[in-house]
């Protein structure tokens, strides 16, 4: 999978606080692993391939992108697929970026004019960005249950608890360093 195909550096904006010289290919790292660890457990494999492979399909642009739709006779709100992805990929590029593999190991950026941000306070910040990708992921699960008849692939028993019984749907892989939670709906 070619993250740029999908994401890119200006998906981030308005989202979290990428520097204009931000370190891209730690970026992709980001959008990888929360593709593997946070999108596909969330959505299932099959669902989210055949939203890869209608990425530029018009009936799957209000999936993909924010959209209002009506459900009940009221409009609702979903963040979209994309906006889920980005706030996921942003909490793992958090904890990565503060970080670089040399050949003395892992260390951590300093310079005269900087002062480290201490661990926890990434982390929290890191925690705070994937409790916004799940309310963001709640928008768009919403949304499909109300349009499921659009995305065949979207195969939920009864939008009350994921996927088929084939996935787990609605759980991530939680990242601190390189210890794995999993976090559950």
């Amino acid at each position: 999978m070619e993250a740029s195909k999908y994401l890119t550096a200006n998906d981030f904006k308005g989202l979290g606080l990428l520097a204009k010289h931000c370190d891209l290919e730690k970026l992709e790292i980001a959008i990888n692993e929360a593709f593997k660890f946070d999108i596909i457990p969330l959505f299932c494999f099959d669902f989210v391939n055949d939203i890869l492979d209608n990425w530029n399909n018009d009936n799957y642009k209000d999936l993909i992108n924010e959209s209002k739709y009506q459900s009940s006779g009221r409009f609702s709100y979903s963040f979209g697929f994309k906006t889920v992805w980005v706030y996921y990929a942003y909490s793992r590029y958090v904890l990565i970026n503060n970080y670089n593999d040399t050949a003395n190991g892992l260390v951590q950026k300093n310079n005269e004019w900087s002062i480290p941000t201490p661990l926890k306070e990434i982390t929290d910040i890191s925690n705070n960005y994937r409790v916004m990708g799940k309310e963001a992921f709640e928008s768009v699960y919403s949304f499909l249950c109300v349009n499921r008849s659009r995305f065949p692939k979207f195969n939920a028993k009864d939008c009350s608890g994921g996927c088929n019984d084939d996935c787990n749907g609605g759980e991530t892989k939680k990242i601190r360093g390189a210890k794995y939670k999993i976090i559950s709906r």
